[in-house]
């Protein structure tokens, strides 16, 4: 390694990509292949899924699930953003 070069860092996916994987095929009927995914199982309130849904207009429950999660995830890419405007100074340009 050359002095002052250190290793270099692999850019950070965008929350698209982390839930849309680049390798993941969408088959009519199929819906979403598995490629990138876990399996998880949880307990949840059935009303409050069914109150996501049709709100986020999901087709599924599943659908909804991965909806939700990525709202949270661009919320958490929007605070970081506004922390970062928030450093700029700005100035008139009247």
């Amino acid at each position: 390694m050359a002095a002052g070069t250190g290793p270099t860092k692999k850019p950070k996916k965008s929350v698209r990509e982390r839930v849309n994987p680049p390798g993941a095929t969408f088959m009519p009927g199929l819906g979403p292949s598995r490629e990138g995914k876990v399996r998880k199982e949880f307990w949840l309130n059935p009303h409050l899924l069914r109150e996501v849904q049709e709100y986020l207009g999901a087709a599924s429950e599943r659908e909804a699930v991965e909806m939700a999660l990525d709202l949270v995830a661009f919320r958490k890419e929007l605070g970081k953003g506004a922390r970062t405007l928030r450093k700029l100074t700005l100035s008139r340009i009247d």
